[in-house]
């Protein structure tokens, strides 16, 4: 093995030994930094003024509860089989029809890194045409900056730990402070006053969970780094049930106190250029960082020729020119229909891992059953319809499309192993 691959090796494809894995906390910093986004900032100042602060602090709880109920128990699996996302999804779905379902989780990030690297060029621009009085285009933004995630995303993990120990403590002291100059722009109790309308609790509860949703499923890509199994629900708790509600919430009252949605317009109206455009490039940074991260792990898993770096780089560089030549603005749609397709993963291999093979994932197991479950597929294809209607009203739900296609593919693959006709349907479990 040649020293490159050494010092970027990340075992995409096998556990992660002992002498790798660290704290529970260092783990949650890197979520937290994965979470703290545009789009989440943004969102949350839509919930601010639409529901006023208290009925705001409600669905923040509450959603950030849904999260980090998903998170303790994708993280769990993560930290005690050592594996990633995408090989977990090998003892469920069978080795040759995990490729198909890595596929698509592949297709789903390296589109939203594509879409995230091109609105990082835009607000780039933005910002500095409004502290400096230079307008170089979003693509020269769009190209340094995609470039920048891709260096990070080559050394893995160890860039990730490394990312988050130094932006996150960096961005929560923006948000500290744009709060505290919010609050002497306009007085707590014209903050609380605020009422809001046009929006429900249960809709800005579905916004909450949507945000976050698939990074609660593929927490496991960071987790098998854990110590212990603990460590691995530590983190999910700590960065999605205390921290996001908190990420949330800072977005909410400068908005609330300014009437302005846009947090980073916010700042720079209240003087704050320079950390408006720092903010921007370290919450792109490490969030981008995790989608080319997650692609780089799917896609190991399907072209295993490849050391991950070379994935990585192409995967980046391919982002890159897309989204540099704007053509990832038109995929959004798309993308949003793919998200619907990814919950019920995690539950058809949520129900595999507790309930049916009890938390025995051996990798030489794998090499013994059939390449393709097909009661698997069968559960994600009706799930996955179920998150359509859903998500469109056709069908009785919760609000939470997410919820409602992830519950769904939990309940109908094991009723699927259950029924008479599952030897058929039943991969082989090695012994």
């Amino acid at each position: 093995m040649s020293d490159l691959e050494e010092l970027t090796r990340d075992y995409s494809r096998e556990p992660v030994p002992d002498d790798h894995v660290v704290s529970g906390v260092r783990i949650a910093l890197i979520v937290i930094g994965f979470a703290i986004t545009l789009p989440v900032l943004l969102a949350g100042s839509e919930i601010g003024l639409a529901l006023g602060l208290a009925r705001s602090v409600k669905t923040f709880l509450i959603g950030g509860a849904v999260l980090a109920f998903v998170g303790c128990v994708t993280a769990y699996i993560g930290a005690k089989t050592r594996l990633s996302t995408y090989m977990i999804t090998q003892f469920s779905f069978g080795v040759g029809g995990a490729r198909v379902v890595n596929l698509l989780i592949a297709i789903t990030l390296f589109g939203w890194y594509g879409v995230t690297a091109f609105l990082f060029g835009q607000a780039a621009q933005s910002a500095v045409i409004d502290i400096y009085g230079v307008d170089l285009g979003a693509t020269p933004y769009t190209v340094l900056g995609s470039l920048l995630m891709v260096l990070t995303t080559v050394w893995g993990f160890k860039a990730l730990d490394k990312l988050s120990l130094f932006a996150v403590p960096l961005m929560v002291a923006f948000l500290v402070a744009v709060v505290w100059y919010a609050l002497k722009a306009a007085s707590w109790e014209a903050i609380t006053s605020v009422q809001g309308s046009g929006m429900s609790e249960g809709v800005a509860t579905s916004l909450v969970v949507g945000s976050y949703i698939v990074g609660s499923i593929l927490l496991p890509d960071l987790t098998r780094y854990s110590r212990q199994a603990r460590d691995g629900i530590v983190a999910a708790f700590i960065a999605l049930g205390i921290a996001f509600p908190g990420i949330f919430l800072v977005a909410t009252i400068p908005s609330l106190a300014i009437g302005n949605k846009d947090l980073v317009a916010i700042m720079m109206g209240l003087g704050m250029g320079v950390p408006a455009l720092a903010m921007i490039i370290f919450a792109t940074w490490t969030s981008n960082a995790n989608n080319l991260y997650s692609t780089s792990l799917t896609l190991a898993t399907i072209f295993t020729r490849y050391e991950k770096w070379k994935i990585t780089v192409a995967a980046g560089l391919l982002g890159t020119v897309l989204a540099a030549l704007g053509i990832m603005d038109y995929f959004v749609n798309f993308l949003l229909f793919l998200g619907i397709c990814i919950p019920p993963i995690a539950g058809i291999y949520i129900a595999d891992f507790f309930f049916l093979r009890h938390g025995d994932y051996r990798l030489e197991m794998l090499s013994s059953q059939s390449r393709v479950n097909k009661a698997a597929f069968a559960a994600w294809l009706m799930a996955s319809l179920i998150g359509y209607g859903s998500a469109h009203d056709l069908i009785p739900n919760s609000s939470i499309p997410a919820c409602d296609s992830m519950a769904a593919a939990f309940v109908l693959y094991l009723v699927l192993k259950k029924l008479p006709f599952a030897s058929r349907l039943k991969p082989a479990v090695g012994r």
